[in-house]
């Protein structure tokens, strides 16, 4: 069981969950050129956003980094696109694994994605206590 947190990189700006799980972590390897696999179970990586209206980004900023999950599973969520901020998941179906982060779109800094929050990931039992959180943020 653990948890992994990316460090701030930036005033208020974190590393990026993809590259995490990808580079630091080492805990998904590619296979053939698409598809992703976790080292473990070797099951397929599923990818999903779950946007909000962009007046809740302190909110859910300070929700996230205080680990209230309950309460940012009781707001609303748009379709996908709709605002500027969204909260990404990376997880595998058995919960062996599951990633969550707050990303910004800047469009008005080059298009680029801010992490708002560290990237969390979370692995074994704590990956299985999360995965139905991160199932419903779609």
């Amino acid at each position: 069981m653990a948890v992994f947190r990316t460090p701030e990189v930036a005033p208020g700006e974190y590393g990026d969950l993809f590259e995490f799980l990808m580079k630091e972590l080492k805990l998904f390897k590619r296979k053939l050129v698409l598809m992703l696999k976790h080292v473990q179970t070797g099951e397929s990586m599923v990818y999903e956003q779950a946007w909000y209206d962009f007046h809740l980004k302190d909110r859910i900023t300070h929700l996230l980094k205080t680990d209230d999950y309950a309460a940012v599973a009781q707001l609303p969520i748009n379709k996908k696109g709709q605002t500027g901020i969204y909260i990404e998941t990376r997880y595998v179906k058995s919960g062996k694994l599951v990633g969550l982060q707050l990303v910004e779109a800047r469009p008005h800094e080059g298009g680029r994605y801010v992490g708002l929050t560290p990237a969390v990931v979370f692995t074994d039992a704590d990956g299985e206590r999360m995965l139905a959180f991160a199932q419903k943020l779609k």
